[in-house]
């Protein structure tokens, strides 16, 4: 299925004494990475491939680790992705543009298609509620509102639990998730994500657990929709660090690679 192209990852990998600073908090503005996913089950294979470039007006402080740059996104960004495969490619763009404590949403998810798209209006109260209606207009299909909420409860300086909540006007589709981030010592770090979406006709269930050590490694272990997903990631330094996914199931296997270059 479509939605395990989500990166989901593989791979330990062995702990070095060599040390790039993760726990000191270092600021990035411009995040980029290219991703390649193989879905190998009983009935096809299928390639996947995708390219992001997420660039922010301001400066990004990071939580502690390199791939975590806090839950709310509060200053404008802009966003532009390539991705493609064996039966498509889409080219999307996506924003939010702040002035005080407003802000507006926009995401084209193909500018090739310009009769499905998306713009919003929303708030942030005090830098931890984020709240915003967004109107999702679909050529085919109805166009509906969406209703979108986060909350960032801000432990202390660096630990933080989020929480979102999503749902479309008529509550039909619904989905809400969750994410502690806890800075246990050192360069020892730990995450858990927990989400669940519903629709109509579907619902699933997912949870992640992952840990950092030693600045250049993280492993992690959950279930997506209750089928296995292991993951890896490994920090080359503060600009460059690689990811390694693998999700297995009854009738298939995801493999997922993804290199980060962030500035």
């Amino acid at each position: 299925m479509i939605k395990k192209l989500a990166p989901i990852a593989l791979a330990t990998l062995a702990y070095s004494n060599c040390s790039i600073a993760t726990e000191q908090q270092v600021s990035k503005q411009w995040f980029n990475s290219i991703e390649y996913t193989h879905i190998n089950n009983d009935y096809y294979d299928f390639d996947g491939y995708q390219l992001v470039s997420h660039y922010y007006f301001e400066e990004q402080q990071s939580s502690g680790v390199l791939d975590d740059y806090g839950y709310l996104d509060t200053d404008t960004n802009f966003r532009v992705n390539y991705s493609g495969g064996d039966y498509y490619n889409d080219i999307g763009l996506s924003g939010e543009y702040f002035l005080n404590n407003w802000f507006a949403v926009a995401d084209m998810r193909d500018v090739r298609d310009l009769d499905n798209y998306t713009l919003g209006i929303g708030y942030l109260f005090a830098d931890a509620l984020k709240v915003s209606i967004n109107r999702d207009v679909r050529e085919y299909g109805d166009d509906y509102f969406r209703l979108k909420a986060q909350y960032n409860l801000q432990i202390n300086d660096k630990d933080y639990l989020g929480f979102s909540a999503e749902t479309d006007d008529e509550l039909d589709v619904w989905n809400v998730s969750a994410r502690y981030f806890n800075h246990l010592s050192g360069s020892h770090y730990i995450t858990v994500d927990v989400g669940h979406q519903d629709s109509l006709n579907d619902s699933a269930s997912n949870a992640m657990i992952s840990y950092y050590f030693g600045d250049h490694y993280a492993i992690g272990a959950g279930l997506d929709d209750s089928e296995l997903v292991l993951q890896g990631k490994y920090f080359i330094n503060d600009k460059y660090y690689l990811t390694a996914n693998y999700t297995e199931s009854d009738s298939a296997e995801l493999y997922n690679l993804k290199f980060v270059a962030q500035f």
